[in-house]
């Protein structure tokens, strides 16, 4: 299994930075992003500034793989979403370069041969990542490993108690009413009294 890739699924802050240090590791990575580009969840609040400063939001192995294009990490400053994007993550996902696949979705992971009734040998044989793209083109990938970077942006947790959605929360949010993405600076406008 030596010879097959590390999928990483996600091309955010924390897939990006697994992906360059399984490179200085000597391993190949593959990550997977269902999103069209690096930090496709930060896009989606470019708008807000950071609570962390640049130089917790960088990874060291990340930035030693950005060193010889000159970048030199931030020495201070609380950056928006699309600061990081541009600033960061774009310049780390371009150094990893055929490493990163975009617009693929991942929609299981299993092993080779085996299902929920046949476990021996389970450790010996492949990942297999199954993805799909908006063409609906499905795809098996062999993996030796797998990590799973996709984050929880896209799922946030319910505002009910016991980890489920309280009393009338999902018709709230169906309706539009109830939304866990921050607003843009011209819906929050919009909305003023």
């Amino acid at each position: 299994m030596s010879e097959l890739p590390v999928v990483v699924i996600g091309a955010g802050p924390l897939g990006l930075a697994a992906a360059a240090h399984l490179l200085e590791r000597g391993l190949v990575p593959m990550v997977l992003e269902a999103g069209p580009g690096p930090g496709s969840a930060v896009e989606q609040w470019a708008h807000v500034r950071t609570f962390s400063p640049w130089p917790e939001l960088v990874d060291p192995a990340a930035a030693r793989l950005l060193e010889p294009t000159g970048w030199v990490t931030p020495a201070a400053g609380f950056p928006t979403g699309r600061q990081w994007v541009d600033d960061y993550l774009a310049p780390v996902a371009a150094a990893l370069g055929e490493h990163v696949h975009y617009g693929t979705r991942v929609h299981a992971v299993t092993r080779l041969g085996r299902d929920r009734l046949v476990s021996p040998g389970r450790a010996d044989v492949p990942f297999v990542v199954h993805t799909g793209d908006a063409d609906g083109f499905e795809r098996r990938i062999r993996a030796r490993a797998v990590v799973d970077a996709s984050g929880t942006w896209g799922q946030p947790n319910p505002a009910g108690a016991e980890g489920v959605p309280a009393t009338g929360e999902r018709a709230a949010a169906d309706a539009g009413l109830v939304s866990c993405v921050p607003p843009s600076p011209e819906l929050a406008s919009a909305a003023a009294g």
